[in-house]
């Protein structure tokens, strides 16, 4: 299944329209696998939702013989580090309580007390007058805010069950993932691959808490705010010529140096786009040899929208990008998913079955 980005109403249609679902959003897929590549938030307005129908397929679909499997896209990695570029505004909402007005104005006073304890605010781009500052900070973290935060956090409901999911699939003799497979990486072995991403997604919690804990970042930061008060905490330091605390200061520089980690780095299969947009004839070779030492016949990736909304076979039938802009109020597309049967390859999508291909023996 494609990426949804928040579309949960387009893709509960769908999945009632391949009889995976029924009116109730039930489980009624028998002995069907459903795989979701990844990128469920981000973008439309119904991330919750799209999340909450995912965690109770998942638990009805055994009681069939069947299994709904989620994977970790490159937004549920951004979203549980705090990167909320892509959020849209009407995606807090649905995390709204009654109590969120007040919990807001809670954070707000804890905010104005960590700037308080520090004098060289600049990057923090605060206005200097008390409410233009408080207007401006309410705006940017609207009724919701903070319980989605915690919502996707190590300890929450959504946060729990995406760090207990993988990146990359085997079912039956194919492979499914979100960006797609580089074959130029120094491993190729899945078990290793999604080891080393949970490994670095706690790593990444452990330094967020202990940065918290230091005061050198507030606790609710985005990404983007977290690494400019590092960033003016670590030039403060050079300036003082002088380290007080070793352990902290690592800390910084490990979060400086996020971008460089293997879960948000371009050549990983969260983020990889060459079997997407390089010519075939170029990697064509290593792509083959590295589906063969994975011992797969062929690989399901998402993640890049394909121009004309439609599946698409490359090498040969070895490799099918099936992302097809589900958001319609983003990428004008649709839903689409593969069936996948008896060595053949369907390519499903609102309203109509689209193509057929013989998957290589």
């Amino acid at each position: 299944m494609d990426d949804i980005h928040g579309a949960c109403t387009e893709f509960v249609a769908f999945l009632q329209q391949i009889k995976t679902i029924d009116d109730h959003q039930h489980w009624v897929g028998g002995t069907t696998t459903l795989v979701q590549t990844g990128d469920v938030p981000d973008r439309g307005a119904q991330t919750r939702a799209a999340f909450d129908l995912l965690m109770e397929l998942e638990r009805q679909a055994p009681d069939q013989g069947g299994k709904a499997a989620a994977l970790l896209g490159n937004h549920e990695v951004m979203t549980i580090q705090g990167d909320l570029r892509y959020v849209s505004s009407g995606d807090y909402e649905p995390f709204a309580t009654p109590q969120s007005a007040e919990r807001r104005e809670r954070e707000y006073r804890d905010w104005r007390k960590f700037v308080a304890a520090h004098d060289h605010g600049q990057n923090l781009n605060i206005p200097k007058d008390e409410v233009e500052a408080r207007t401006k900070w309410m705006a940017e973290h609207p009724l919701g805010f903070f319980e989605r935060r915690d919502a996707f956090g190590p300890e929450g409901v959504y946060g729990r069950w995406l760090r207990a999911h993988e990146a990359m699939a085997k079912t039956g003799d194919g492979s499914f993932m979100h960006g797609g497979l580089n074959p130029d990486l120094p491993s190729l072995d899945i078990a290793e691959l999604n080891r080393r991403i949970h490994h670095e997604i706690a790593s990444f919690d452990l330094l967020w808490k202990s940065l918290s804990e230091k005061v050198i970042i507030w606790k609710y930061m985005t990404m983007s705010e977290a690494t400019l008060r590092v960033q003016e905490e670590w030039a403060a330091i050079e300036l003082r010529g002088q380290v007080d605390d070793q352990e902290a200061a690592l800390n910084m520089l490990t979060l400086l140096g996020l971008p460089r980690w293997f879960v948000n780095f371009r050549d990983s299969p969260l983020w990889y786009r060459g079997l997407a947009l390089q010519l075939e004839e170029t990697i064509k070779a290593s792509v083959e040899s590295g589906l063969d030492e994975l011992n797969v016949r062929y690989l399901v990736a998402g993640y890049t929208v394909r121009r004309k909304f439609e599946i698409l076979s490359r090498f040969d039938n070895r490799v099918f990008l099936i992302d097809t802009g589900m958001l319609k109020e983003v990428y004008g597309g649709r839903a689409s998913a593969p069936e996948i049967l008896d060595g053949q390859f369907t390519a499903t999508t609102v309203g109509t079955n689209l193509r057929k291909w013989a998957l290589p023996s």
